[in-house]
């Protein structure tokens, strides 16, 4: 039920913004931007924004590590068919895909999997909010953009605090997240207890400040190829704009996503991707052909990459659309009696997907290693 309305919300929020995007622009105008792009640009883009990625695979390498070790390949095509999933699937599932993939290959908690992967879009939502509050620092930013950048910022730095005392402080804050969650009603206690464990373990891979920096620069280069990428589109619409200006490009369309959306945030990404560049004088019709062209150059083929990446994997479709793309991982939601001490049974497990270990649980519900 929760899923379900968690659907019709993003249908209702990419509806309502893609409205707003269509809004008094004409349609003549619009085709017209369209037929004028010219392809070599967009070309060029490519192997940019696939640099990107690379460099997100080696962020995440980082932050899983100690608690899996991963090569830059495997990584890498992780990475894409999570962010294939993420543009297909409602509901970002594509984050539960990569977890899955990573315990089927190495027997990883997949809630563990998680916890790095909610650090990674933390990491994220701080460099994107940086990025737009320089642009409109430096250049100057319409009422929306001041809101969503003060909203992204404050929302993620406080986050981004929250998540440093966590692993700097496991033991203390696994002890009094347990204390919390017994006020939690005692048939949900245990699972409670037992996904916090693991969530943690997944926070606490990053402890010293060097890991924290070699996070924070990989996000920031990451993000910042991107940029350059949607730089590369825009000349392609012969947008004559401040190369700079691309990174509040970045960070408005990508800050926009984290609000529940369609798969592969349609509409709210467009719109403030126009948002900033019709801001610093472009026209809104050639404002918002580049949006719809960028979003399209991004989402189609990272689908189609992770598509052939699965084929290539001998992995079907069905690990997109199956059970573990619809909710918390099943093989770590062990029937669990009132004392908090997890079942080691697995029924009801998926078939294609290892359970979860017993020294997994057990390390989970202290949430340290």
């Amino acid at each position: 039920m929760l899923r379900s309305r968690r659907i019709w919300l993003g249908l209702v929020v990419s509806a309502v913004f893609l409205a707003l995007l269509f809004r008094q622009v004409d349609g003549g105008e619009l085709l017209e931007a369209l037929r004028g792009v010219q392809p070599g640009w967009i070309l060029a883009a490519a192997p940019v924004y696939a640099a990107a990625l690379w460099v997100r695979a080696l962020r995440w390498r980082i932050v899983l590590r100690p608690a899996v070790e991963l090569g830059q390949a495997e990584a890498t095509s992780t990475v894409v068919i999570g962010y294939a999933a993420n543009n297909v699937l409602p509901v970002r599932a594509g984050e539960l895909v990569r977890a899955v993939l990573v315990q089927r290959r190495h027997g990883a908690s997949r809630l563990t999997v998680l916890g790095t992967i909610v650090v990674e879009r933390v990491f994220d939502g701080l460099v994107l909010a940086a990025f737009l509050a320089v642009t409109i620092a430096l250049f100057g930013g319409s009422g929306v953009l001041r809101g969503l950048a003060a909203l992204g910022g404050l929302g993620f730095l406080a986050i981004t605090l929250l998540l440093a005392l966590l692993a700097a402080r496991p033991a203390w804050s696994a002890a009094r997240l347990m204390a919390l969650l017994g006020l939690a009603p005692a048939r949900v206690r245990p699972t409670l207890r037992l996904w916090t464990g693991s969530f943690l373990d997944g926070l606490a891979q990053l402890r010293g400040l060097g890991q924290w920096a070699a996070a924070l620069a990989t996000t920031t280069a990451s993000w910042g190829l991107e940029a350059a990428s949607y730089w590369l589109v825009g000349l392609a619409f012969g947008l004559s704009l401040d190369p700079w200006l691309y990174l509040g490009v970045a960070g408005a369309a990508n800050l926009a996503i984290s609000a529940p959306s369609t798969a592969g945030g349609i509409g709210p990404y467009e719109f403030f991707a126009r948002e900033v560049v019709v801001r610093f004088g472009v026209s809104s019709a050639a404002g918002t052909a580049y949006a719809l062209a960028l979003h399209a150059l991004i989402l189609v083929p990272v689908v189609l990459a992770g598509l052939a990446l699965l084929w290539r994997q001998h992995l079907g479709l069905s690990l997109l659309t199956g059970p573990a793309a619809d909710g918390p991982p099943a093989a770590e939601q062990p029937g669990t009696p009132p004392d908090g001490h997890p079942d080691t049974a697995t029924e009801g497990a998926p078939a294609a997907v290892a359970p979860v270990q017993a020294d997994d649980t057990r390390e989970a519900r202290v949430g340290t290693r």
